[in-house]
C-alpha cells in the first residue's frame, strides 16, 4: 500500500518546495529529495510528464503538471508524487497518478500564474484546499477508484508520447545504422577475401578465364556504395529532425513570454484610462465629453484579455 502521497510547487525563486503530504506523518520528505524529484522532471521534459525514481527509503511514481511554457495539463507548475514502499512497483501506479491529478489540480482557484515573479507564499496561498483534495486523491489510489482512460492518458501525456515515439524511431534509425554497418562489413570481408584469391597465382589462371568474379566484386563495391549513401542520409535525417525541435521549442518560449508581456501592458493601459475618467467625469466642457466618449470606446476596445492556452 503506498505511504503517502505530496503536492510540490515551483517559482523560479524558491525552485520545488513542498506544499502538503498525506498522511502528514506517516513519512518525511527532505528538500533535497523534493529537489531530486522536480530536477529530475525538468531534466527529462518541461511538458506535462510522469517518472519513476528510487529514494534512500522509498519508491516514487511522480506526475509532472508541465511548464506554463510548454504543453501543460490544467494548472502548470506543480509536481504529485505518490510514495511506495521499497518493495511496491511504481511501474503499476504510471497511468493511475496522471488520470487522477485532475482530483487536485482542478480545484484550484487560480491556475497559471508567471512563476518569475508568484513567490512562495502566493502559491501556499493558491493552493489551500490542497489539504482536503490531496486525501481525496490519495484514497481513490489506494481503493483502486480511478479508472485508466487510454484515449484520455494520451491527452495528458501528449508531448510525453510525441517524445517516446521520436525516441523510438530515432533507436530504429540507430539499429538500422548497426545493421547496415555490420553489413558493410562483411561484405568488406567478402571482397578482402576475393581479393586475396585474386592474388594468388591459382587463382588469377581461374580469374583470367572468367570475369564473373570480377563482377561480383564490381556488385558489391556498387552495394557498399548504396548502403554508404544511405547511412548518410539517415544521419542527415537525424541531425534535421533533431534541429526542428530546438527551432519549435524556442519559438514556443519566445510566443509565450510575448504573451505575458502582451497582457500585462493592456492591463496597465485599462488602469490608467479607468483613472483618467474618474478625474474628467465631474466635468461638461463639450471637449471633455468628447474626450470622455473616445476613452470609454478604447476602453471597451481592449477590456478583453486573452487568456493563456
Amino acid at each position: 500500500m503506498p505511504r503517502g502521497i505530496a503536492l510540490i510547487g515551483w517559482t523560479n525563486k524558491e525552485g520545488f518546495f513542498l506544499i502538503y503530504k498525506y498522511p502528514p506523518e506517516d513519512f518525511e520528505l527532505t528538500q533535497q529529495e523534493i529537489m531530486r524529484i522536480g530536477s529530475l522532471h525538468r531534466m527529462r521534459q518541461l511538458d506535462a510528464s510522469v517518472i519513476t525514481l528510487k529514494l534512500k527509503e522509498l519508491n516514487v511514481v511522480s506526475f509532472f503538471s508541465g511548464l506554463i511554457t510548454a504543453q501543460y495539463y490544467i494548472a502548470p507548475n506543480f509536481v504529485i508524487a505518490l510514495l511506495l514502499e521499497k518493495h511496491e512497483n511504481p511501474q503499476e501506479y504510471k497511468k493511475i497518478i496522471p488520470m487522477g491529478a485532475k482530483i487536485v489540480l482542478q480545484e484550484f482557484p487560480v491556475k497559471r500564474f508567471d512563476a518569475r515573479t508568484t513567490t512562495f507564499r502566493d502559491v501556499l496561498r493558491y493552493t489551500e484546499n490542497a489539504s482536503q483534495t490531496l486525501p481525496v486523491l490519495y484514497h481513490a489510489v489506494t481503493n483502486h477508484q480511478i479508472p485508466i482512460n487510454e484515449d484520455e492518458l494520451a491527452i495528458i501525456l501528449a508531448a510525453e508520447h510525441k517524445a517516446d515515439k521520436i525516441e523510438r524511431e530515432h533507436e530504429q534509425l540507430k539499429e538500422d545504422l548497426k545493421n547496415k554497418e555490420s553489413m558493410i562489413e562483411t561484405l568488406q570481408d567478402m571482397i578482402k577475401q576475393l581479393s586475396e584469391k585474386i592474388k594468388s597465382e591459382e587463382t588469377m589462371s581461374r580469374f583470367k578465364a572468367s570475369l564473373a568474379l570480377r563482377m561480383e566484386i564490381e556488385e558489391l563495391k556498387v552495394k557498399i556504395s548504396s548502403i554508404q549513401k544511405q547511412l548518410s542520409d539517415k544521419n542527415q535525417q537525424l541531425k534535421k529532425e533533431s534541429e526542428n525541435m530546438q527551432l519549435l521549442q524556442e519559438s514556443l518560449t519566445d510566443l509565450i513570454d510575448y504573451k505575458l508581456v502582451m497582457q500585462h501592458r493592456d492591463a496597465e493601459t485599462r488602469e490608467f484610462l479607468k483613472s483618467l475618467l474618474e478625474v474628467l467625469a465631474p466635468h461638461d466642457d463639450e471637449f471633455l465629453l468628447e474626450l470622455i466618449d473616445r476613452i470609454e470606446d478604447y476602453l471597451n476596445h481592449i477590456e478583453w484579455i486573452p487568456e493563456m492556452d
